[in-house]
């Protein structure tokens, strides 16, 4: 066959002696049209022996031997079905059969060399026929077995080179004869180069054992087929993992001839298994090792299996769950969730669900768990288990809530934030529309809480926050919520109020529990509230925002109003903080935009009417408002760190103005500027810093600068202030006690403070009511001042009469509108005679008073 032609050395092929004699041992008999001449031989046989016996009676003009003739009929014949030795076997038994008449009869000489000569024509015709017939049946025969080659060389070839297998001709020892384009693929390497070697050359080193053993036995003949895999190098190095089947090919005689292989490759399939089972080994290893419980379960709810965190977790084995399931540990009003959760997961073709329930360990304590459950479907999309994943949320929960209850209160006093309160308005809203009444919301804000801060230190402040928070609480109804706003504002929001008036109880008992004062570290602290009260009924639209706006809008009228008392919101209260909000808003761009001026009212010797000093007031010229009283914009400033921008802006901008004055006054000192600073002020690190680089910056001595600060200012931390107060000392600035009278003054707080200068108030001077409490309380104060040498201005001076008072007590300075208002750096130069002029007119009005006849 041509599969197996090769011009390599060890593919050639002999013909052995065996396969030659086997292709000879052909015997004429075994041809059935053999025997058929046979026959035509004995009859032939038959016929001569007739022919002979009527010639010697003379019954027959034929002599006998003409008989011998018809014996090339079957020698032909024969010739024609088994080639030579059908012809010489027939012609030899054709003569056998006529021998013994010829020899027994009667013939004459002529009659048997006639006879002799047709025996001797007989065998040669045999011969040449069956050479013809020979050499004729030996060609068709070739031709039939090429033909037949062809054909199965053309099938060979489609099945062996087309075939997507990789397949090769070996030979005995092992040679590739003949590779198909699938196995060069598989081993990427061309034909040629794999011709001629060996698959033991491409074989895994730890695989060739195997191969050789099993390729051996086959060689020998003891095996017809082996099968098995091994692993086959490629020409860049992978390893490709095949199966083998070897085939022996035999010849006639059963002698090996030649191995047929097919090789099938197996790395994609060997990878797809490895891949499986890793991933199977990666399934085990999570679903035994994982840290949150997992279950498998059948598509009939029962345990197949369960890892050791979900028998800790619920406090069971394997062996107690598969027989008893999930009624050991589920916690009983959870059962118709989890049997609804599972039905869905298995019924409504969904990937996985997940749920919070709660389960009982055998211990009997509840567990939160986190339950996920998936489900795996076979390839007819039926469930075939199902895969539970369990977390124990316990402790998550629990921060969870603590988290939450964090979120929603405050972490000092434990009440309810601005968050939950937001939240609380909002459900009272929907209920007092459903059901009617009257609901209140009252912010409660401590008076002054900063300086408790500062003087005693946020430790302390917490404190007196937290007590009074439980103090606030003591007074807390059942329907009504409690809640920090921020710092130290708490929000009282009250429902089911009878009538409008009841808000304002509300309000007093809120106030009322700051009438005990706190004790704290042997301190006894007292303090005052503001209190904004709001108060609606029903239909009610207005939001969360809007109401503790307008409850923090009456707060801070209650401390415009004086503190320590409560205050009802009414609309123009609205509209009056709209506007001071843009007035605050507009007030940090006046500073750059030059909207702010300084004006001074001039300080006078009430004894010879010449000016001392003046004091500095700041005014604000709105583009929109025109002039603005500082009554309205300084309040508001002191509400944020806008004050200190405006006392520094104050600081600056007077003795920019006052260093370029001309120095006259009375006597060899000149006038001093007063500038007013806040409570802020004296609390502020920067103040003194600011002092010493104002006076530098513009070369003011420090004698003629005196700092006023109110006297409530001052006496609410008298330690602080004795502090600033020595530092400014120390300067050479003078220091004014401001509205003198209207704090809580005491002979202790002059002594500690040492001020140069007091100013008197107002009130005190210009009383709205005349009364002789308020006159000996003048005439105190102004002895006072003497005994202890301290400079006294009396505030407000508006009359004759009252500068008449003020000179018979001993007062030696004084200011107000009888001498002059406070007026613009520019007109400065002319004051000083219209001060004069106005001093002399009212000296002369009272003289001409003292004149005039009773």
């Amino acid at each position: 066959m041509s599969i197996i032609k090769t011009n390599h050395p060890h593919v050639t092929h002999q013909r052995s002696a065996k396969e030659v004699i086997v292709a000879l041992a052909h015997p004429p008999w075994t041809n059935r049209q053999f025997w058929v001449a046979q026959v035509l031989v004995l009859i032939v046989g038959i016929i001569h022996l007739i022919g002979g016996l009527a010639s010697g009676y003379g019954s027959s003009p034929i002599p006998g031997f003409v008989w011998i003739l018809l014996l090339l009929i079957p020698v032909v014949y024969a010739g024609i079905a088994a080639g030579i030795a059908g012809s010489l076997g027939s012609a030899i038994v054709g003569i056998m059969l006529m021998l013994p008449a010829d020899l027994l009869l009667p013939h004459t000489t002529t009659e048997l060399w006639g006879a002799w000569s047709i025996y001797v024509m007989a065998i040669a015709i045999a011969i040449l026929t069956g050479v013809a017939v020979a050499r004729s049946h030996s060609i068709i025969h070739m031709e039939k077995i090429a033909e037949a080659m062809a054909e199965e060389e053309q099938r060979f070839r489609l099945a062996f080179d087309d075939n997507p297998i990789a397949m090769a001709v070996v030979d005995i020892d092992g040679y590739l004869l003949r590779v198909n384009p699938s196995a060069c693929r598989l081993l990427d390497r061309t034909a040629d180069e794999l011709t001629g070697t060996r698959f033991h050359d491409y074989t895994h080193v730890d695989d060739r054992a195997i191969a050789d053993d099993l390729n051996r036995d086959l060689a020998n003949g003891d095996l017809d087929q082996v099968h098995y895999t091994k692993r086959l190098i490629r020409k860049n190095g992978d390893v490709v993992y095949v199966e083998v089947a070897r085939s022996l090919a035999k010849d006639r005689t059963g002698a090996p001839r030649y191995v047929i292989a097919s090789i099938r490759d197996l790395t994609a399939e060997m990878e797809a298994k490895r891949t499986v089972t890793e991933s199977e080994l990666r399934f085990r290893l999570a679903f035994e090792n994982n840290m949150a419980g997992m279950v498998l379960h059948d598509h009939d709810g029962r345990f197949l299996d369960a890892n050791d965190a979900f028998c800790r977790l619920v406090g069971f084995n394997v062996s107690e769950l598969a027989a008893s399931g999930s009624a050991l540990f589920l916690y009983p009003e959870d059962a118709e969730m989890a049997a609804t959760d599972r039905q869905r997961v298995l019924s409504d073709n969904r990937s996985s669900t997940q749920n919070v329930r709660r389960y009982r360990h055998r211990n009997g304590h509840i567990i939160y768990v986190e339950v996920a459950r998936s489900t795996v479907r076979g390839e007819d999309d039926e469930p075939l288990f199902t895969i539970t994943s369990v977390r124990d949320i316990t402790a998550e929960r629990s921060l969870t809530e603590q988290l939450s209850h964090q979120a929603l209160h405050d972490a000092l006093t434990g009440l309810p934030n601005r968050i939950l309160l937001m939240d609380r308005i909002v459900h009272a809203q929907q209920r007092i529309n459903r059901q009617g009444g009257v609901n209140a919301l009252l912010l409660f804000d401590l008076d002054d809480f900063k300086g408790i801060n500062d003087t005693h230190g946020h430790q302390v402040g917490d404190q007196i926050l937290v007590a009074l928070s439980d103090r606030l609480r003591g007074v807390l109804r059942s329907s009504d919520s409690l809640c920090r706003l921020a710092g130290d504002e708490f929000v009282y929001l009250a429902e089911d109020l009878n009538e409008l008036s009841d808000a304002e109880l509300l309000a007093k008992r809120l106030l009322e529990v700051l009438s005990t004062p706190f004790v704290i570290d042997n301190s006894t602290i007292e303090r005052s509230a503001s209190v904004g009260v709001v108060a609606w009924d029903a239909p009610s639209d207005r939001s969360a925002i809007e109401l503790i706006r307008a409850a923090d809008t009456a707060m801070y009228e209650a401390k415009r109003q004086g503190k320590a008392r409560y205050v009802l919101y009414t609309a123009d209260m609205g509209e009056r903080a709209a506007t001071s909000f843009r007035i605050a808003q507009d007030l940090l761009p006046a500073i750059s935009n030059g909207e702010l001026e300084m004006h001074y009212q001039p300080i006078v010797n009430i004894g010879n009417g010449k000016i001392v000093g003046w004091e500095a007031l700041m005014r604000w010229r709105h583009p929109e408002h025109g002039w603005i009283s500082p009554e309205i914009f300084i309040p508001l400033a002191e509400q944020s760190d806008l004050i200190l921008k405006l006392g520094q802006f104050a600081l600056m901008q007077s003795l920019a103005e006052a260093s370029k004055w001309p120095r006259k006054g009375v006597g060899i000192n000149p006038p001093y500027i007063g500038i007013n600073l806040s409570a802020r002020h004296f609390h502020d690190p920067d103040l003194l810093p600011m002092v010493e680089h104002a006076l530098k910056t513009y070369d003011f001595p420090p004698a003629r600068l005196v700092i006023e600060i109110t006297e409530s200012a001052a006496l609410f931390d008298i330690e602080s202030a004795r502090r600033v107060i020595m530092s400014l000392d120390d300067l050479g600035v003078s220091l004014a006690l401001d509205d003198f009278g209207t704090g809580y003054s005491s002979l202790s707080y002059l002594a500690k403070l040492h001020p140069k200068i007091i100013k008197i108030d107002r009130s005190f001077v210009s009383p709205s009511v005349k009364s002789p409490y308020v006159q000996r309380s003048l005439e105190a104060i102004i002895s006072l001042c003497q005994v202890l040498k301290i400079s006294a201005i009396a505030e407000g001076i508006e009359t004759p009469s009252q500068l008449r008072t003020l000179q018979s007590l001993g007062c030696d300075l004084g200011q107000g509108f009888l001498f002059s208002r406070a007026i613009a750096a520019s007109e400065v130069d002319r004051t000083e005679n219209l001060v004069l002029s106005n001093w002399k007119c009212a000296i002369a009005s009272l003289e001409t008073v003292a004149a005039s006849p009773l």
